[in-house]
């Protein structure tokens, strides 16, 4: 599959690479395909082509793979702002192994990716209503991609015909460890379950094609907007760093994967990797407000007593814009901040 995937990207035209991985005594490669834009900042159109043993796949995920592969070959003779990739994830099934591994590379490599879509089990409708809806997961930060998602099938309800209904947080698919990453993401779905999911049933007699065809001219259209989209200010989590154990403010070990630990107080600094300064940034844990700052670099020290997880969200106001990040951090501290002073 995957060098039938490789072959058919290269014969239209594309700049086509193999990403490699190993992860938990497992390997595999992603295959990724490049339209270039006028500046770095990504955007990342998704699926898996792996299944589970006992099943074809025809739904999850061939569905998603036929919709990406329709999609390069559509916006391939497209010029845009940002630059477009289209990414075939392996490993998926064994716990987002590929997705982990090129989501943890792109972050080390500071790279700017606005929007993951990830397009996993798209090809199935049995009923009327189900025929006219899709389900779209979105994390806290990714909400502005699902209401650009929910704009898109509206502007074209006529072409496309689909109702689109957001859910928060389903971590089931690959945009989920771009989330993991501190990037953004969502997962388009169809709206009824399917009982023949990870079964020797998931068989192509089962996709069907004509709702298939509108899940793939919505994510295309999503994409091609998102790609020309004027970014006005976008701010991100630098300390602590993902994957990584501290001690206070000192990080000491680096961990395989993207959880933060910290033991003792948690100092979050964030930065404005692109657009305009902010005016305000606010800092908040499990949604209640803690501190703010208005002076680069912004800093705020958590020093509460804290132990388990809990969920930083850091909010950037500009003059014009505003931004959010998110990151959930695993922390040990029975001091509280006033004992240090």
């Amino acid at each position: 599959m995957a060098d039938f995937i490789y072959s058919e990207l290269k014969s239209y035209g594309l700049e086509v690479e193999n990403h490699s991985w190993e992860k938990k005594g497992y390997s595999g490669k992603n295959i990724v395909a490049t339209i270039p834009g006028e500046d770095d900042m990504e955007i990342i159109l998704s699926a898996h082509y792996d299944s589970v043993s006992v099943s074809p796949g025809a739904d999850d995920d061939g569905s998603g793979v036929s919709s990406l592969l329709m999609a390069a070959k559509i916006l391939r003779g497209h010029s845009f702002k940002h630059t477009l990739k289209i990414v075939f994830f392996s490993g998926e099934e064994q716990g987002l192994y590929g997705s982990n591994r090129f989501a943890e590379e792109m972050y080390g490599e500071g790279r700017i990716i606005l929007a993951d879509l990830q397009l996993d089990g798209v090809g199935h409708a049995v009923s009327r209503e189900g025929g006219k809806k899709m389900r779209l997961s979105a994390s806290a930060s990714s909400v502005w991609i699902a209401n650009l998602v929910k704009n898109m099938a509206e502007k074209y309800r006529d072409e496309i015909g689909l109702d689109v209904l957001i859910y928060r947080d389903f971590a089931g698919s690959d945009h989920q460890s771009f989330i993991n990453y501190g990037y953004e993401g969502v997962f388009f779905l169809e709206y009824e379950f399917n009982p023949h999911y990870h079964s020797p049933q998931d068989t192509i007699e089962h996709v069907n094609f004509s709702y298939l065809a509108k899940v793939c001219k919505l994510a295309i259209a999503t994409a091609a907007t998102i790609a020309d989209e004027e970014i006005n200010m976008m701010v991100r989590i630098v300390e602590p760093e993902r994957g990584s154990i501290y001690f206070g403010d000192r990080k000491i070990f680096s961990l395989d994967d993207y959880q933060v630990i910290v033991l003792g107080k948690i100092k979050v600094r964030a930065e404005i990797c692109y657009g305009e300064e902010a005016d305000i940034m606010e800092f908040y844990m499990d949604g209640v407000l803690r501190g703010v700052d208005t002076n680069p670099p912004y800093e705020y020290i958590f020093g509460r007593i804290a132990i388990m997880k809990h969920h930083i969200t850091v909010l950037a106001h500009g003059e014009k814009s505003e931004d959010m990040t998110e990151m959930d951090v695993y922390t040990f501290n029975l001091i509280p901040r006033y004992w240090l002073k």
